[in-house]
């Protein structure tokens, strides 16, 4: 015997491999004669045994030779199996010895002889190792390919098949009947004679199949066979129900896969052929039970469980009726082929396959939740999936983690501005908000997002200023989301203001029929409120005193630019925001919004006073200063209509055709505003003065002081080959303004074309800038990049600029050139924004914090930082201009200095 046999015969012992022949007849052993007898004499004590042991020898040796089977290869079992072999003829001999062997005296002692069954199990297994094995080691000593998986288990179960025929045939024939006839004659189930023990043929049997199939399921590799199985099963699963098809593993005799019925009926086939040799035990059924999962696996992910992107709904139903009429069917009929007894449906099984399916689903959308998110809404019926799906704590929980790994790997870093992080964070709260209404989900999700958006600088004024703005412009279209605004928080503006009361406790409210308690999953600091839109979390952000203070700041740059008369949205926003935060803290922009309104109706009733108005003394025109170069100019920009914010000083009398509209503020209550004072163009100056005094006639000789730099100016510039107009604030229009000829500039060929090069204007630098309108060189260096990006000035010089009258003489490099310089004059120069912003607050102030800072802990001893602060903004006045970090910068000078010492957070007055 070979390697692989011995260990083969170490599992299944073979006696020997001479027992495969049927015992020979013999010289019948009589055994020795003791001594003082005579041989064979009558009285000899051995006697019955011997005549026992020479009948049973020559009945097995009868019986065996009948029984034994034929020494053929594998290729010629069917024809054995089918039509017989040339077993001997069965005489009254081979009747005589099988029912002494099976039903007689013959019958093997316990533990003693050998039976006849036992004998045939064993000639049944070295048959099998001799002449079937190889014929399945050929099938299965090497990888099983995928497009012949089906064929190898088609040709096992035929070899099998074949075999257990052709061992069946003489047990059932010849050995089982004569168990079933002695079974008949006894009618004591355990009948013992002369020390033998009858077998019942039902265990005979059953014994023999078991032993049969024993052989055959360790004859096979079980890892491969079983991987091959569930491969099979998986892979004609899905072509049942059109999941994918592979056309490589194609069911013999089936020339069209879309015959469903014919791949069902070849299934059925294979697995009841497989049951029939013993293969259909539980080794099958873990395959077909891993076949199952991935089949259900693929189901999910295939076309049939796509999102709904167009209807929006859940295919949740569809998914459930899959499982109730294809799943589960198909279950039930194979596992009929794999157990002796059929099996029936209990609808928890269905229940909880429908479940696991949901499962499933649900978190393969989970993975993808955040893709969803940002579709929102058109991924409602992915939502709606994932609903479906958080029906157990250990749901939510596995998607309040993969939803915060996704937010903080897709969201949550440097490359995401703050208005699109908003606009993820809106859509976040609508689609958990249709995930669950409680909200306990949302509070989770969020508080990462929340407390990223907290450390963003401009987060508030994105907020503010997207609240403000216009959804459409003027023209009917929506606005494209950019870096300062986000459509969807000015879409939010849009919808109507829900009534509800903040201060009403729920916990308390005794009188809500439809109270329920908190969920059992929401953390310690859960408060459900009864209306949490998008408004009330974005207004939530911050701490109630900070976000009001950015939401004065905003306000009023806002509305120092608004140009809408009626201020519909501002009193929209006021109203929200009371609702929400209350209006305890909002009496500063109460006020700000009563200013511009009540400044509509004095610009009004000065416009209807037409008494005439004293006329002040005129102040003197902006001059060019001495030993400066004059350049004659022709025609000069003249202001059409202008639109202040309060601008300063006045002069003659205010031209008839120009508008003046001024925004009277009440200084107290508006945040800092920017004061920057310079010469204002003369037209500008009568009319201001000329306000001035019907204002002092209707408001009872009340006084103004103008903020030129508040103010913005429509101005239309005409030159020689165009005609330039402009919205813009005052100090630009002041400095083009500047660019006329000055009294007492020489005026050399007034005509045109006279005395000039074409294209020439008048030149001025910097310098002389800002010595004729005294206004900051900042300021300056802001207008003339405003005006060279308008082609209206370039520069011809350092820090020299000169009108450009006509600009055919403009090449395409220089006019190229002239847009990069003042793209970079802009960049260097101030915001035009006219609330003083919080730097600049921070730096004007610093030293009146760092003596502050000083003399508290001096008086008061070392003090942390955040301690610091709160003292800071109680104690100083206007409070202080910043936070944690602008304050952390403030003491790390003074520690740089020598003037503080730091332990930790916690800083002190260095002594000595």
């Amino acid at each position: 015997m070979d390697h692989k046999s011995l260990v083969f015969a170490s599992v299944f012992p073979v006696p020997s491999i001479s027992h495969t022949t049927p015992t020979p007849i013999a010289t019948p052993d009589l055994g020795f004669t003791a001594p003082g007898q005579s041989f064979g004499g009558a009285l000899s004590s051995n006697n019955a045994g011997q005549h026992r042991e020479v009948k049973r020898n020559l009945a097995w040796s009868t019986a065996t030779r009948f029984l034994s089977l034929p020494k053929a290869a594998y290729g010629e079992h069917a024809q054995f199996a089918t039509t017989g072999y040339g077993r001997p003829w069965k005489g009254t001999d081979v009747t005589e010895a099988l029912e002494y062997l099976l039903a007689g005296d013959g019958r093997s002692a316990d533990d003693k002889e050998d039976g006849l069954i036992d004998w045939y199990t064993n000639e049944v297994r070295i048959h099998f190792v001799s002449y079937v094995h190889p014929a399945l080691r050929s099938i299965w000593d090497t990888e099983v390919e995928c497009q012949k998986a089906w064929s190898a288990l088609a040709e096992t179960q035929q070899i099998l098949q074949q075999f257990q025929r052709l061992c069946l045939q003489p047990f059932n024939d010849h050995i089982l009947p004569v168990l079933q006839q002695d079974n008949t004659k006894t009618t004591s189930a355990n009948t013992q004679t002369r020390g033998t023990t009858q077998v019942q043929p039902s265990f005979a049997s059953w014994k023999f199949q078991r032993n049969l199939h024993a052989l055959f399921v360790h004859s096979l590799p079980s890892q491969r066979f079983s991987k091959t199985l569930s491969y099979v099963l998986y892979n004609s699963g899905c072509r049942l129900f059109r999941i994918y098809v592979d056309k490589g593993n194609a069911i013999p005799g089936d020339e069209t896969i879309e015959n469903i019925p014919v791949l069902r009926t070849a299934i059925m086939q294979l697995l009841r052929g497989l049951h029939e040799v013993g293969l259909g035990g539980e080794q099958a059924q873990k395959a077909f039970a891993h076949a199952m999962d991935k089949l259900m696996g693929s189901f999910i992910v295939s076309h049939y469980m796509k999102v709904d992107w167009y209807a929006r709904k859940s295919v949740i139903a569809h998914l459930r009726q899959w499982v109730k009429d294809g799943f589960s069917t198909l279950v039930r009929q194979v596992m009929d082929c794999l157990k002796e007894e059929s099996s029936s449906l209990h609808a928890i099984e269905l229940q909880q396959w429908q479940d696991m399916a949901i499962g499933r689903l649900g978190r393969s959308r989970v993975e993808n939740l955040f893709d969803f998110v940002i579709n929102w809404d058109r991924s409602l019926g992915a939502i709606l999936d994932i609903k479906e799906f958080l029906k157990t704590p250990a749901a939510k929980a596995h998607l309040s983690t993969s939803f915060s790994q996704q937010v903080s790997r897709r969201l949550l870093h440097p490359g995401a501005t703050t208005t699109y992080i908003l606009n993820v964070y809106i859509h976040i709260i609508r689609a958990f908000n249709e995930l669950e209404p409680k909200g306990v989900l949302l509070e989770r999700v969020a508080r990462p997002v929340r407390r990223y958006l907290k450390e963003r600088d401009d987060t508030a004024r994105i907020i503010i200023s997207s609240l403000l703005a216009d959804i459409h412009d003027e023209h009917g279209n929506k606005f494209v989301t950019s870096g300062e605004l986000s459509y969807e928080i000015a879409a939010e503006m849009q919808k109507p203001i829900p009534t509800f009361s903040q201060d009403q406790d729920d916990d308390l409210n005794w009188n809500d029929m439809n109270w329920q308690p908190h969920p059992t999953d929401a953390s310690p600091d859960y408060k459900k409120s009864k209306v949490e839109d998008v408004i009330w979390f974005l207004l939530t952000l911050y701490d109630r005193e900070d976000f009001i203070n950015e939401l004065k700041n905003i306000l009023g740059d806002h509305l120092l630019r608004n140009q809408d008369p009626e201020y519909e949205k501002e009193i929209r926003l006021l109203e929200l925001i009371k609702l929400r935060l209350g209006d305890d803290k909002l009496q500063a922009c109460e006020v700000m919004l009563s200013d511009v309104l009540d400044s509509k109706r004095i610009n009004a009733s000065i416009r209807e006073d037409k008494i005439g108005p004293a006329i002040p003394p005129p102040l003197p025109s902006p001059h060019t200063p001495e030993n400066i170069p004059r350049t004659p100019q022709p025609r000069r920009p003249v202001p059409a209509a202008a639109s202040l914010k309060p601008p300063s000083t006045p002069t003659v009398q205010e031209p008839p055709s120009h508008i003046l509209n001024v925004q009277i503020l009440s200084s107290f209550f508006w945040p800092a505003l920017r004061e920057d004072t310079f010469l204002v163009p003369a037209p500008i100056h009568a009319m201001q003065r000329a306000y001035e005094a019907r204002f002092e006639r209707v408001k009872g000789m009340r006084k103004l002081r103008w903020l030129p730099a508040l103010g913005r100016v429509k101005v239309e510039l005409q030159l020689d080959d165009r005609t330039v107009e402009a919205d813009v604030q005052t100090w630009q229009a002041s400095v083009v303004y500047a660019f006329q000829p000055q009294p007492g500039e020489e005026w050399v060929g007034r005509g045109k074309g006279k005395g000039k090069a074409s294209g020439e204007g008048i030149t001025r630098n910097v310098a002389q800038l800002v010595l004729m309108l005294e206004m900051d060189e900042l300021l300056v260096r802001n207008a003339l990049g405003f005006w060279v990006g308008q082609s209206v000035l370039k520069e011809t010089g350092t820090d020299t600029f000169t009108v450009l009258e006509s600009l055919a003489l403009e090449t395409a490099a220089s006019a190229a050139a002239a847009q990069d310089a003042a793209e970079v004059m802009q960049a260097e120069s101030v915001q035009a924004s006219a609330v003083v912003s919080q730097s600049d607050l921070l730096m004007q102030n610093k030293e009146l914090y760092r003596q502050f800072i000083l003399g508290m802990l001096t008086n008061q001893g070392n003090m942390p930082t955040q301690r610091i602060l709160m003292m800071l903004k109680m104690a100083v006045p206007g409070g202080f201009a910043g936070g944690v970090d602008e304050l952390r910068g403030l003491l790390g000078e003074l520690v740089g200095e020598g003037r503080l010492g730091v332990v930790g957070e916690v800083y002190g007055v260095r002594k000595g």
